[in-house]
């Protein structure tokens, strides 16, 4: 694949990202909003896990940078994103900076909260971020007027966020109640296939709902889940999609709660055979 295309690509596929929510003189919100909001949460945790130093200077110089490079390659005619303005800029700085600082306030605040606690936290945080991503990408868009809107599709967004929320929940509360774990996988997928089959049927058999967006859309299964191929392979994937991430960001952020602290490898060991028993 060219340069050209790979750019073509991006633009194409980040269009949604850029429809505005909010804006006014000082102030300027979209949806690339929330992907510098969760950038700036994940980078002092990442930079932690590699144990680099000064992680929050480290994370604001990142920040800037995206954003010069950002102008740079507008500069140099890569048209792989939208012109912005400087407020625009300034609102991304500003929005990741947050992210960053909650990330500093969830060190100091969590670091000793219950572990149950910690864990729907993440299953949340997780279920966010798969869905946001999943729902904006496909471009959902419904025969039912009042289920659009621009952008990232609320609708569809609502319902994935609640799914995934559940198959996390399902993984936190019953894995370690399997001595087996591959009876473990097969009944959370049995469970999963028995809410989404469900689910489907209400919306397109009793409630006539169609995806119209995808012209090309066939059914995957008893005339049910009406998509693309691509729809169709995240539709049979997703569980195991949203277990790999809850686990990764459960790794990652317990290792930030308890590295570069007081007593370090003590803690450390603790967490870690709490989380073992956990699961």
């Amino acid at each position: 694949m060219e340069l050209a295309e790979v750019l073509r690509f991006i633009r194409t596929n980040t269009e949604w990202l850029y429809l505005v929510i909010y804006h006014n003189k000082l102030f300027f919100i979209d949806y690339w909003s929330f992907v510098h909001f969760f950038s700036g949460i994940l980078l002092p945790v990442v930079l932690t896990n590699l144990k680099i130093k000064r992680v929050y200077s480290i994370s604001t110089l990142i920040l800037i940078a995206y954003e010069v490079v950002e102008i740079s390659l507008i500069y140099f005619a890569f048209d792989v994103f939208k012109p912005e303005t400087i407020k625009d800029q300034f609102t991304d700085i500003f929005i990741g900076m947050s992210g960053v600082t909650i990330s500093s306030l969830m060190k100091r605040k969590l670091s000793f909260q219950n572990l149950n606690f910690r864990l729907n936290l993440y299953a949340v945080f997780s279920s966010l971020i798969v869905a946001f991503i999943w729902v904006g990408f496909y471009k959902y868009k419904y025969n039912v007027e009042a289920l659009n809107t621009n952008g990232l599709n609320l609708w569809a967004f609502l319902w994935w966020c609640i799914c995934l929320f559940l198959i996390c929940q399902f993984h936190i509360r019953l894995k370690n109640k399997f001595q087996n774990e591959k009876l473990y996988y097969f009944s959370l997928y049995i469970s999963y296939l028995i809410m989404l089959f469900t689910i489907e049927f209400i919306g397109y058999k009793i409630l006539s709902i169609r995806e119209i967006y995808h012209t090309d859309s066939t059914a995957l299964l008893f005339n049910l889940i009406h998509g693309t191929f691509t729809l169709h392979l995240f539709y049979i994937t997703s569980p195991f999609i949203i277990i790999l991430f809850f686990e990764s960001i459960k790794n990652l952020f317990e290792k930030f709660f308890y590295l570069n602290s007081s007593n370090q490898l003590n803690k450390q060991s603790v967490i870690f055979e709490i989380v073992e028993v956990t699961e």
